[in-house]
């Protein structure tokens, strides 16, 4: 009667699901837009922000807990157009979510530095993953900006994610 204490485990055992693994490796690719404010003297304004392009690469640093670092290039359009790099760490928020924490670098015609903060959420289809990505970048430096001023932007993206390895 003592293998009877064991079914409950025996069942749990074969209905779990083996866990998702994380890729080691990802490409994404999105587009967006949103507002960016700015200002200094004592005068802001806010207006629309450039439409940014980013494509990255991202790869695992860490995999107890994950942690990705990633890089990649940037494309601005719209009101000011420039080409940039931009980098830094991502780490998941539940199974479908990613933080960032970097920085990012107008590099031409003109220069703009600063950093980014950024959250995803992908809708797993196959392995091309449709995500939605808010992301706020704050310029501080650069010639694109007038002394002791800032620029901020909010951006809504979407695009797609996926696995390389």
């Amino acid at each position: 009667m003592r293998w009877r204490a064991g079914i409950p485990t025996i069942v749990a055992l074969l209905a779990a699901r083996p866990a998702a693994a994380e890729s080691l490796a990802e490409v994404s690719a999105r587009i967006g837009a949103g507002l960016a404010a700015g200002g200094g003297a004592g005068r802001s304004t806010v207006h629309a922000a450039p439409v940014v392009a980013t494509v990255d690469g991202a790869y695992a640093v860490n995999a107890e807990p994950y942690v990705w670092g990633f890089a990649g290039l940037v494309l601005e359009t719209y009101d000011r157009t420039g080409v940039g790099l931009e980098g830094g760490l991502a780490v998941p928020v539940g199974r479908r979510g990613r933080a960032r924490l970097g920085a990012r670098s107008v590099v031409r015609p003109y220069t703009l530095h600063g950093a980014l903060v950024g959250a995803s959420w992908c809708w797993p289809a196959a392995a091309l993953r449709g995500c939605v990505d808010v992301e706020a970048d704050v310029y501080v430096a650069g010639t694109d900006l007038p002394a002791k001023t800032a620029i901020a932007q909010l951006v809504v993206s979407v695009g797609v994610s996926f696995d390389v390895w």
